[in-house]
């Protein structure tokens, strides 16, 4: 720091005692709470016990590059019993650098010791502090991670996320016309969602908050403008930020053995040379990879052989999981107001993380875990593009990422706002099945949207409460076309109000577009032969509007009671592009366990339905006598309904 600079502040030792007095008042009004604490191994670790304030240490990150360096730090106080079984270590982190930045988001993990032994890793902080305060996570709070990692019955890819994310990525105007948020809410999906992933925790001080340091999600693949719209599903424990996708002179790498450690280097000609994986290296839990590469950056804790524990707090408390770990190459610190943090890209695949708890993420250096296949072909007016990534296979992850991965794809291609027609298909194997789905839909949002639906496809197949289903692999054909192409049924005319038993009742079907001339087309609907005298209905309309009249119609029919009637929501759902005509009788339908029984006559299926002593059995308001349907160019809005009559 220049002289200049250290004139216009008071020193360091004054801050620290200035901090230290407010901080520590603070502290006098929590209570010390005793009780067992995680064996920290003592001759290498450091307990909270022999921790008093004025303790000076030193702490030990990455700022450039892959080159670890040290900083000094004063221990200020510890809080004992912040939460049940967990301490906190406040210290003051001294130096240059960090008294200009603050403590930095990507200094997650970073090591603290005293005299040699470890105390703990830089985990929380205020925000807009004055001073480069942090929490400091005990390193006896981080190791349990290790344990759980062995813990025998260990599988990974069951993290604790609630709810539909994919919900949360849909334009808040275009949730209602999404038909996957339908079907999700037919299988009972929608009770249990939540929009955003759940809060970190945090330790009030009053009206002020100590959060766990937000890790730098660097993302490459993307618009920024998607980058900062899909922030708001991801929440407050990753922050993402426009980088590159691969660090300088590295590439992706799959022969490392277990035990190694070796860490990307920099032979890009900047002058960076290979490093060491040790306590204080940049690492980063990778969740897309390919064209596109999503990583959040942390710091390594602590290496125990080829296992460490890093970041000092979650990344989504998710339990035990299997996510790439790769090394990080730190371009540069970016100094701002509300929090600094460190500009960098992942790089070498160097094992796999296999703990996202409380206190820690764990992880093992070694193969990486098996990833979710992603292909993604995109035509615009502008040509085609082909995008292939690979996702994290982890629910309910692999449906967020593969979700955010596709959007920031269509980001890309197409233009961010305005209207399009969005033609989208895509087909899922689940290792039993291939699944496929197509919609056609009117969007503002392409991104959005785009990956929204896609994140709900996933998470629907994925955490159904059938049967159980991991994703092998994901292809999507997307057809973008520019302009607004929705398309109204204007009118509906019968030939005639009145018919007999046999004949087709034949409709004019009249439709105007947004863009072009109106224009008209013909359905038949043929009555059956054995039908009694009296009135029949007739309804013409969009996609969502036969499924909503559908849903009403079979009423607890419409729920699906297996894994093939839930894949039955996929298959019979219809695009946006489909006009669907219904000839119904006002005779009571059916249902037998989930299944619609359709051609029942009308006093048969009256008798059945009044017998209905079970959820086995459900009635519908009306039968369907016949059902025909035809496609136009763009997405379909309107509904009609009208009367017609049997004669003998």
């Amino acid at each position: 720091m220049s002289h200049n600079m250290r004139s216009r502040f008071p020193s360091a030792s004054t801050q620290a005692a200035c901090g230290a007095a407010l901080i520590v008042a603070v502290l006098l009004t929590i209570p010390a709470v005793d009780g067992a604490r995680a064996d920290t191994h003592e001759g290498h670790f450091v307990s909270v016990e022999e921790l008093k304030r004025g303790d000076r240490c030193v702490g030990r990150t990455v700022f450039i590059g892959t080159e670890v360096e040290e900083f000094e730090l004063l221990i200020l106080g510890v809080v004992r019993g912040v939460a049940p079984g967990t301490d906190l270590i406040i210290g003051r982190a001294e130096g240059a650098l960090l008294e200009s930045t603050g403590i930095l988001e990507g200094m997650s993990g970073s090591p603290v010791y005293k005299d040699g032994r470890l105390i703990g890793a830089i985990a929380s902080t205020w925000q807009f502090s004055k001073e480069p305060i942090a929490g400091i996570t005990p390193i006896g709070e981080m190791l349990p991670a290790l344990e759980l990692m062995d813990a025998e019955g260990h599988a990974g890819g069951r993290p604790g996320l609630d709810g539909l994310p994919g919900l949360a990525m849909l334009p808040e105007g275009e949730r209602a016309a999404s038909s996957l948020a339908r079907i999700c809410d037919m299988a009972g999906m929608l009770d249990r969602r939540t929009d955003t992933h759940p809060v970190p925790p945090a330790v009030a001080f009053g009206d002020r908050r100590l959060s766990p340091i937000a890790a730098p999600l660097v993302v490459s693949g993307a618009d920024p403008d998607y980058i900062h719209r899909a922030s708001r599903v991801l929440g407050p424990g990753v922050t993402p930020l426009l980088g590159s996708g691969i660090a300088p002179g590295s590439a992706a790498r799959t022969d490392i053995e277990p035990g190694s450690a070796a860490i990307a280097g920099s032979s890009s000609g900047a002058g960076w040379e290979a490093g060491a994986l040790e306590p204080g290296s940049a690492v980063g839990v990778q969740f897309v990879r390919g064209d596109a590469n999503w990583t959040a950056i942390g710091t390594v804790t602590h290496l125990d052989g080829d296992r460490l524990v890093a970041f000092g707090h979650p990344l989504f408390n998710a339990g035990a999981i299997d996510m790439p770990m790769v090394a990080v190459y730190v371009h540069a610190v970016m100094p701002l107001q509300s929090m600094s943090f460190k500009y960098a890209s992942g790089g070498e695949l160097l094992g796999t993380i296999k703990e996202d708890r409380n206190r820690a993420v764990a992880g093992v250096v070694g193969p990486g875990p098996p990833m979710v296949p992603l292909t993604v072909d995109i035509r615009t007016n502008g040509g085609e593009r082909r995008f292939e990534f690979e996702t994290v296979s982890n629910r309910p992850y692999t449906a967020l990422f593969s979700g955010l991965a596709f959007g920031g794809a269509v980001s890309s291609a197409v233009k961010a706002s305005g209207p399009v027609m969005v033609d989208l298909s895509v087909r899922v194997d689940t290792g039993e099945e291939l699944v496929e789905y197509r919609d056609v839909f009117h969007t503002t949002e392409p991104a959005m949207r785009c990956s929204g639906e896609l994140s709900l496809l996933l998470s629907f197949l994925a955490e159904n409460a059938f049967e159980e289903r991991e994703l092998q692999g994901v292809e999507l054909d997307v057809v973008v076309r520019e302009g607004d192409f929705r398309t109204a049924i204007s009118r509906v005319d019968a030939d005639r109000k009145v018919y007999r038993p046999g004949d087709d009742v034949k409709l004019r079907v009249f439709m105007r577009p947004r863009r072009g001339d109106p224009f008209e087309r013909e359905l038949c609907l043929r009555i059956p032969e054995a039908i009694a005298p009296g009135a029949l209905t007739v309804r013409v309309g969009d996609a969502m509007s036969f499924h909503l009249w559908e849903r009403d119609r079979l009423g607890t029919g419409a729920a699906p009671r297996s894994y093939e009637q839930l894949l039955n929501l996929i298959r019979d759902a219809k695009p946006g592009n489909i006009v669907v005509a219904q000839l119904l009788s006002d005779s009571p339908g059916l249902s037998l366990s989930g299944d619609e029984m359709r051609g029942i006559p009308g006093r048969a299926g009256l008798a059945m339905a009044s017998s209905a002593t079970s959820g086995a059995v459900d009635s519908s308001m009306f039968s369907v006598l016949r059902e025909r349907e035809f496609a136009v160019r763009g997405q379909v809005e309107g509904f009609y309904e009208m009367t017609v009559y049997v004669e003998e």
